[in-house]
């Protein structure tokens, strides 16, 4: 049985920050957060139901980049036509997230902020060097950012900036992730993972940029996504970044094996990196 809990139902971000503090806490889908309430883990005083805030279902291309909403779900993402045009790679690993279930009810804003260590979308924004957008109230916790619309704070974060650890972000309980940020172009990109289960083992996500280079991904091994930057994809060294992660053992297997599967996966993405690079 869920707990008893308050609900708001904001229709602007404006009014969603005015009801956020430690003890109320923002959702969409609910996909990972009724989980946890019903496993007794946050009992919140409320929940900030967002569903009634169009922007943050937006998607539009600004000042260079791919913006995405948070409330878009990863079926949205998966099917939407700029991001097929401008970041195939994502819509393709949205497209693989968790079951049908998920894909439609899950957003892509509450699944960073619930940071699941083997996130398929993690992943592979950090390969793309995304960036999350947090927006607080003008004089609350985010207060380091810089000046937003309508009286507001706001801070732009990286993956590694915003992911802290399994299950802990730098999102402060009274900022808002209102959307994600994608810096445009990209030349191409391939996400590969394994999984026995409904979550990804391992998951290697490649991305080359031109003349900026090649940025490599590895989630699901370990606690965070491990990210490395290279000028080529001729210069990477399968073996060598497998021997400088941190495997968490479990059920899904040993740190020597999940060492040794990241290494054949990120030598099959290189690979296909490669061949995509090269075509005409």
């Amino acid at each position: 049985m869920l707990p008893p809990f308050g609900l708001a139902r904001p229709r602007s971000v404006s009014a969603a920050l005015a009801e956020l503090d430690e003890d109320s806490v923002p959702y969409w889908g609910g996909t990972e957060l009724l989980l946890a309430m019903r496993m007794g883990l946050i009992r919140p005083r409320q929940l900030v139901d967002l569903k009634g805030i169009a922007e943050l279902t937006e998607v539009r291309i600004e000042d260079g980049e791919l913006v995405l909403g948070a409330g878009l779900s990863h079926d949205e993402v998966a099917r939407d036509p700029l991001v097929a045009e401008h970041a195939p790679l994502l819509a393709y690993a949205e497209a693989l997230v968790g079951n049908a279930r998920v894909r439609a009810q899950g957003t892509i804003g509450g699944n960073l902020c619930f940071a699941e260590p083997r996130s398929d979308v993690a992943t592979v924004l950090s390969a793309l060097s995304a960036e999350v957008r947090l927006v607080a109230a003008d004089g609350t916790d985010g207060a380091d950012g810089t000046d937003g619309a309508d009286g507001t704070r706001e801070r732009r974060l990286d993956m590694a900036a915003f992911l802290l650890g399994p299950y802990w972000t730098d999102r402060q309980p009274d900022e808002l992730l209102v959307d994600v940020r994608i810096p445009l172009p990209v030349t191409a990109g391939v996400y590969l993972k394994y999984q026995t289960v409904e979550r990804p083992t391992v998951g290697v996500a490649a991305v080359a940029r031109g003349a900026a280079g090649c940025r490599l991904v590895v989630g699901a091994v370990g606690e965070l996504p491990a990210g490395f930057d290279f000028e080529d994809v001729a210069s990477v060294d399968a073996e060598a970044i497998a021997g400088e992660l941190e495997p968490t053992p479990d059920l899904t297997g040993s740190i020597l094996y999940k060492r040794h599967v990241t290494a054949v996966f990120i030598r099959r993405a290189l690979a296909e990196l490669a061949e995509k690079v090269s075509a005409p």
